[in-house]
């Protein structure tokens, strides 16, 4: 116990002293929150430039009302002003005065626009950009001769300004559930689902490397003289579950801490407010700490078995892709599309992670079969780490550019150290 302490002790230490796990530290919040600033201001100027491209403040427009379906030939623009179509007196006058210049968009209803329901447009090129849209003159104008038709009430029916309020009942206790009840019932397996990505994106490859680089510099044999290698294994892998729990405090503080400032200042919506259900939360603590477990032990078991660096880079990309595989299916773990694959996902030991995650979000997870996939997670991951552990025996000191898999699974040494 003791040497698998001191191999917990230098791993850990040997991973906050690198540079590159503190700028990773740091990195990743900035990250989140420049991502999230450049995509705001990205949709903000978007926004503009479409609103800008589709002003219609500073044009001649023309209608020609064949169909004599409006009621009016005045809306508001954009600037907030009344701003009126001049009627033509057809549809070729309309179309010969836009290539003329005499205006800059023309509107054409047809006789049959009770058949067709279409309206054609026509403008000038510099005025027809991939992003110009000059169709909102003619649709408010419609609209209002439309509403002028119906009752107010059809109207609103039919344009979709009916607002919808849904209550739910819990009849356990019959009260009614609000919003922030429902955001502490997904705050579990969202957050267990969201630090579980982090650390394998942060730390995935991390432990992979520190093996086969033992190997490459055939520290390995060095190492394997003073301690046995379940001691290492194990040693190695509870480092890194430390080291990633100190990159998730690193990232969870500071949002913490946002969401408390935000919440105090008024600067949140009212059903964002965070009412932690502790008795969720510890279960999917204990789901993301055995999920981690086994996705460290797997990662040792690709380290231990590459001979390269290259040959462990293509490894880990089959490991992970077997990990986030319900990613790619996420529509089977809602409820209406419950299936069978989704209960294939749950329990094959690489995808369960996410898939059980997944499946308590959206709320379709009952609680025997969270105890029974976390089950199948922790069996899963001891076995894994077991079997690291013997290939370990094995392969520590396998040089060579192919894998035996013949001499890999072949008895193994029975001890390294006396």
């Amino acid at each position: 116990m003791s040497k698998t302490t001191e191999v917990i002790r230098f791993e850990v230490m040997r991973n906050l002293k690198k540079p590159s796990f503190w700028i990773a530290a740091v990195l990743i919040p900035l990250g989140f929150a420049l991502y999230m600033g450049v995509a705001a201001l990205v949709g903000y100027n978007v926004g503009e430039t479409m609103e800008a491209g589709t002003a219609t403040s500073d044009l001649k427009l023309g209608v020609y009302d064949e169909a004599q379906y409006l009621s009016s030939t005045k809306f508001m623009n954009s600037e907030e002003k009344e701003q009126e179509l001049a009627v033509q007196e057809s549809k070729d006058a309309g179309i010969a005065a836009v290539k003329d210049q005499k205006i800059d968009v023309f509107y054409y209803i047809g006789k049959d626009f009770a058949e067709t329901k279409k309206v054609e447009i026509y403008t000038k090129p510099e005025n027809a950009g991939i992003t110009d849209d000059y169709s909102m003159p003619i649709r408010m104008l419609m609209s209002t001769t439309a509403a002028a038709n119906v009752d107010a009430i059809d109207f609103a029916v039919i344009t979709g300004s009916v607002d919808y309020e849904t209550t739910t009942f819990d009849f356990k206790d019959n009260h009614v559930i609000d919003d922030s009840e429902k955001l502490k019932e997904i705050l579990g397996p969202g957050l267990a689902l969201v630090c579980f990505y982090i650390l394998m994106v942060v730390l995935g490859n991390r432990l992979t490397s520190a093996m086969v680089e033992e190997k490459e510099n055939r520290i390995s044999e060095l190492i394997l003289t003073s301690i046995k290698p379940v001691n290492l294994i194990v040693g190695k892998i509870i480092s890194l579950m430390i080291v990633g729990l100190i990159q998730l405090i690193i990232l969870i503080v500071p949002m913490l801490i946002l969401y408390k400032v935000g919440q105090n200042g008024n600067l949140l919506p009212e059903w964002i407010k965070l009412s932690f259900d502790f008795a969720s939360l510890a279960q999917y603590a204990l789901l993301l700490v055995c999920s981690y477990f086994m996705f460290t032990a797997l990662s040792v078991i690709v380290g231990v078995i590459s001979p390269t660096a290259r040959d462990a880079n293509s490894y880990s990309s089959v490991m992970v892709i077997m990990v986030i595989l319900p990613i790619f299916f996420v529509n089977v773990f809602m409820p209406a599309g419950t299936s069978t694959l989704t209960y294939v996902l749950s329990y094959f030991p690489p995808s369960a992670p996410i898939a059980l995650m997944l499946r308590g979000v959206f709320g379709n997870l009952p609680t025997w079969e969270f105890w029974l996939g976390l089950a199948d997670i922790a069996i899963f991951g001891l076995l894994a780490a077991r079997l690291a552990t013997y290939i370990y025996c094995k392969n520590a000191i396998e040089f060579t550019p192919k894998i035996n898999f013949k001499k890999l699974f072949g008895t193994p040494r029975k001890q390294w150290k006396k």
